[in-house]
This record gives C-alpha cells, sequence and structure tokens, in this order.
C-alpha cells in the first residue's frame, strides 16, 4: 500500500468545479461563510459558556453542545464547496486496483481495531500509548523510516531538469526539505533522544510540561493543533482538492503530492479524538472527511473500490460514535491522539515511499 497510487483521472480539463470570476467569489463566499461559522462558535462558546478554543474534555451532549455540532457539519460543507474539485471518474491502472483496496481495508482496519480497544478494553491503552511503549516506539521507528524514504527520493531525484519549486527549489532539494521537516518532528517525539539514553533535563526546559527536552511541549495543544490540523490538509484536503493538470504553481506542487485516492487512506487522522472532540475545528475536520470521502466515492469508476470505499465511510462514521461516547472509560483520556500520531507517522512512511517510486520512474 505504500505506492498508492498511480491513477487516471478522466475529467475533462480537471480543475476546480466551475470558471470566471463568478465561480471564484462563489468559493469566496462559501470559505468566508465557513470561516465566521467556526469563529462565531468559537467564540460564542468562550463567552457565553466559558469553553477556550482548544479547551479538552468529555464530549459536550448539552443542548449548546449538539448545537455546535451541527453549526460544524455546515461549517465542513460551505468549506466543502469552496474547496470541491471538478473530476470526472477515477479510475485506476489494472495493477494499482489491489493496492487501492488494501489502502481502503487498511484505514478501515485501523479504525476498527482502535474503536474494539476503545469500547472492550478502554483502560489497556493507556499502557500501550505512554513513552517507550509499543506504540510510542512504534511511531518513532515509522518517522525513522519515513525520514530514510524521504531522503531515497531527494537522492533519486538529483539532477533531475523539472520545474523548480517556486522557481528557484530543485526537486531533489524539495524532497530533502520534505526529509527535514519529518526529521524535526521525529526528534520532538523522540525528546531529541532523551527517551531512548535517558538524560535528566536540562534547566532551560524546566518549565516544559512534561519534563522533557522538547518544544512542543511547553504549548502542547497549540502544537497538536498545528500537527493534527496540518496532517489532515496534507493527506486528506489536499490530495483531494488540488487541481490536476494545472498551470503555475499548481503544477509545481504536483509533483510532491499523494493522488485523490490516498485521501481515503489518510481518513483516520480526522476521527482518532475524544478528549478533543469539543474543539470546534476538529469537528469541522472530521465532517469534512467524510464529504470528501462520499465524494470520491461518487466519482470511482470501479464498483468493487466504490463499495469499499462506501465501507470506509461507514465505519468512519460509527467508530466515531464509539470513540466520543466510549472513550469517557479511557484512563487519561489523551490514548487516542497518541493513536493517531502513530498514524499520521505511517501516512509520513507511504508518502515518502511513494514519492521515492514517482521519481525513480522519472529519472
Amino acid at each position: 500500500m505504500f505506492f498508492i497510487l498511480e491513477y487516471t483521472d478522466m475529467s475533462e480539463g480537471d480543475g476546480r468545479a466551475g470558471t470566471g470570476l463568478e465561480a471564484s467569489l462563489l468559493r469566496l463566499g462559501f470559505g468566508m461563510g465557513a470561516f465566521i461559522l467556526v469563529v462565531g462558535s468559537a467564540v460564542y462558546g468562550e463567552l457565553v459558556h466559558g469553553y477556550g478554543l482548544l479547551r479538552k474534555g468529555a464530549p459536550d451532549f448539552t443542548l449548546f453542545g449538539r448545537a455546535r455540532i451541527g453549526f460544524s457539519f455546515l461549517a465542513a460543507l460551505l468549506l466543502f464547496f469552496a474547496l470541491k474539485p471538478a473530476m470526472g471518474a477515477l479510475a485506476l491502472a489494472r495493477g494499482d486496483r489491489a493496492q487501492a483496496f488494501w489502502a481502503i481495508g487498511a484505514a478501515g482496519a485501523f479504525l476498527l481495531a482502535v474503536a474494539a480497544a476503545v469500547h472492550f478494553v478502554p483502560t489497556a491503552l493507556n499502557d500501550f500509548v505512554r513513552e517507550m511503549q509499543p506504540l510510542g516506539m512504534a511511531t518513532e521507528v515509522l518517522l525513522i523510516a519515513a525520514v530514510v524514504s524521504f531522503l531515497i527520493a531527494a537522492w533519486r531525484a538529483r539532477g533531475m531538469r523539472g520545474a523548480r519549486l517556486l522557481g528557484v527549489f530543485p526537486p531533489w532539494l524539495v524532497l530533502a526539505g520534505m526529509a527535514g521537516v519529518v526529521f524535526l518532528i521525529l526528534m520532538e517525539e523522540m525528546s531529541w533522544g532523551q527517551h531512548w539514553l535517558g538524560w535528566a533535563t536540562p534547566e532551560l526546559f524546566s518549565k516544559n510540561v512534561q519534563n522533557e527536552t522538547n518544544i512542543h511541549n511547553f504549548y502542547t495543544y497549540q502544537f497538536e493543533a498545528i500537527y493534527y490540523t496540518s496532517a489532515i490538509f496534507c493527506f486528506v484536503v489536499l490530495p483531494w482538492c488540488w487541481p490536476r493538470g494545472a498551470g503555475g504553481l499548481f503544477a509545481q506542487v504536483e509533483p510532491y503530492l499523494p493522488p485523490r485516492i490516498f485521501a481515503l487512506f489518510g481518513l483516520p487522522v480526522a476521527s482518532l479524538m475524544f478528549e478533543s472532540w469539543n474543539i470546534v475545528p476538529y469537528q469541522v475536520w472530521f465532517f469534512l472527511g467524510l464529504l470528501i470521502c462520499l465524494d470520491i466515492v461518487r466519482q470511482l469508476k470501479s464498483f468493487e473500490l466504490r463499495l469499499a470505499a462506501i465501507a470506509l465511510a461507514a465505519v468512519y462514521v460509527l467508530s466515531k460514535l464509539v470513540f466520543i461516547i466510549r472513550g469517557v472509560d479511557m484512563v487519561d483520556g489523551y490514548e487516542l491522539s497518541e493513536v493517531r500520531e502513530l498514524y499520521i507517522s505511517l501516512l509520513f512512511l507511504a508518502h515518502g515511499w511513494m514519492l521515492a517510486k514517482r521519481f525513480r520512474q522519472h529519472r
């Protein structure tokens, strides 16, 4: 599944739905409407109900909490129309269909496995997600492999004569930069080696929330919001909405993006949350992920793939209900966030190997 997927988009003149100034203004209006709903909901929640923008806690099922979920869905719907690309049937090459099934199946199986754990053994999750425990160590190992995969892609792209990003950066440098970003995430995740070597936390980091040698735990909630939102944007939203075959900057960025079907593989990152459910932007991302999944379902040419994607959409919704209803029985409540970080590391690895394969083919 790490090579998903080189596909053929059967749309004519693939790009944004609609053309001209009128369509652009309509999209802008949808985007502004989504922004106003999110900001209004968050500000009202803080001023009237004392909810901070990034406040965590058990999911709110009060009248206000349910109304806010409705506003989040409406904001996601507006954002969906603001970003929706124009695309016809999505057809995969014959050899790639099996990989697509594996990718969709992996995403669904992952969600089902985590939902089963939350439902049947919620307290057991805590022992697996702590530092130097299986899931935490697996996250770091996957990130190491992801760094290697991006470096392999950069090596294969050396000397390649292609469009430079922003007219300045050659492909090998862009890929090396992506490896550098993942490396920084890896180092922060392992507290720059402290988890493995066990040194005492330096005085400079003494006010760190977890008393660790890293930066992100000085502002944990803010860094989480940036990290998770960036992952959802890069692995779910961008693969779906990017205008394929366009010119200019769009064409310069396209070689580094996963194909549209990758959005289904990335879907779990928009779902794995319990104590973060009250955070309005995360609710919007969850509903936008569902709408993206259904839009891809509508365009898939393969009947079997369409059924698999529909099944994934059902698992996506049902597992989310398990997370927000049964998550209260977890020990600390943050366990699903750690599981999400594991899945993000898997997505980095999948993306890196996909680029390594792509740039080998284009040498």
